[in-house]
């Protein structure tokens, strides 16, 4: 065991000593990520059963008895991605929803206000 440690300890510091030197790349430009990398988000109830609906109803029209929302989401991503015309779609949805959520911060304050 304690060889293995040493051994281990022998090729960090070999490999930690080749990062110092002038023509070596910086940390963490010259490995690529190869796993897969999770994401996670909230939905509203709501938004969450759209989603639902419309996932059983894709998986219809695709003839197969389950659609992983996983699958779906990976694909609107590839789309909006390869598809101008949807990202800027997108884009003026994000732009409204900002700007509702600036009205209804401007409703709250004003309705918090003391009435005279």
């Amino acid at each position: 065991m304690t060889d293995q440690r040493a051994d281990r300890r022998a090729r960090m510091l070999a490999a930690a000593g080749g990062r110092t030197e002038p023509t070596a790349e910086a940390p963490g430009r010259t490995a690529v990520r190869a796993a897969p990398v999770r994401i996670t988000t909230d939905l509203a109830p709501e938004l969450h059963r759209e989603l639902t609906r419309w996932t059983a109803s894709a998986a219809d029209d695709l003839d197969v008895a389950r659609l992983p929302v996983s699958d779906v989401v990976r694909a609107m991503i590839r789309y909006v991605l390869d598809d101008i015309t949807a990202g800027d779609a997108v884009i003026r949805g994000l732009r409204e929803d900002q700007r509702l959520a600036r009205l209804m911060r401007r409703q709250r304050r004003a309705d918090a206000m003391p009435r005279e």
